[in-house]
């Protein structure tokens, strides 16, 4: 199942989205900072231009999110909507999967007790879920507002996500007597990939570093999916054959983020 996440800046990149589902062979897409408007344009020019046939998905009590994909409604189980994040369950013909889809509190309008504390609620969502519906395998993608280095992304009382891959044969960390699953985050792959610009998204916050390029937007997945996931399908694009998403100074001009895909098996 190959995924594609962006977030649109309530920009209408119709015609854009459009080719790059085409190109990329995508199968389930996400959007936030989008429209029902959008969704449904863009369903209607991917069945007309490119005979592909899409389904929105509605996700009651969460408006950040807008989520497209080839599967019927009857593929796919909705499970906990909250107000930063989308919980959905997809049986796939190897194995079932906990897919969700975030956008979690922005660093500029929001306290970072606030952010950790969104991660916090989401990670017990998923655990929840898993336990609800006896599924192991989970991956988490979309604009988690910080880097993958960042506290809520790598602390025990947040999303708990590692950056080593040895976690396969050691899901589970322990602190304080509390025993938690880790996620992986193979967004860490990518610095080295992208040298200068290492990031979805630019912005300066020099009041607490002086960071300019952000990985934002990620996915993360349970080291129990790490040999279903297909690591050179982990990709930030700049563009397709007949649109760029970057200018000149290959800063994004179309959305203020760049988006990304991602591949697993199922």
């Amino acid at each position: 199942m190959k995924i594609l996440f962006w977030n649109l800046k309530q920009q209408n990149l119709v015609q854009e989205t459009a080719e790059l589902v085409h190109e990329e062979h995508i199968d389930f897409m996400a959007f936030s900072e989008s429209s029902n408007a959008f969704v449904e344009e863009l369903i209607n020019i991917l069945k007309s231009d490119y005979d592909q046939v899409f389904y929105f998905h509605e996700t009651p009590g969460c408006d950040r999110i807008k989520v497209v994909t080839k599967l019927k409604l009857n593929e796919v189980m909705l499970l906990n909507q909250h107000k930063y994040f989308s919980l959905m369950l997809i049986m796939g013909n190897k194995r079932p999967l906990i897919v969700g889809m975030v956008h979690l509190p922005s660093k500029r309008y929001h306290e970072p007790d606030e952010i950790r504390r969104a991660s916090e609620i989401l990670y017990i969502s998923i655990l929840n879920e898993e336990e609800i519906h006896d599924v192991n395998d989970s991956l988490i993608f979309g604009d988690f507002n910080v880097d993958p280095f960042e506290m809520p992304m790598v602390s025990f009382s947040g999303m708990c996500a590692t950056n080593h891959r040895d976690c396969i044969s050691r899901e589970i960390v322990t602190r304080a007597g509390e025993a938690k699953r880790v996620f992986y985050n193979p967004m860490w792959s990518l610095y080295s990939a992208f040298g200068q610009k290492p990031g979805t998204h630019k912005y300066d916050r020099y009041g607490e570093d002086v960071i300019c390029w952000h990985f934002v937007d990620q996915v993360i997945i349970r080291p129990s999916l790490i040999d279903a996931f297909k690591f050179n399908s982990l990709k930030v694009l700049n563009g397709t054959t007949g649109h760029k998403y970057t200018n000149k100074n290959g800063l994004p001009n179309l959305s203020d983020h760049l988006p990304i895909t991602c591949e697993v098996e199922l």
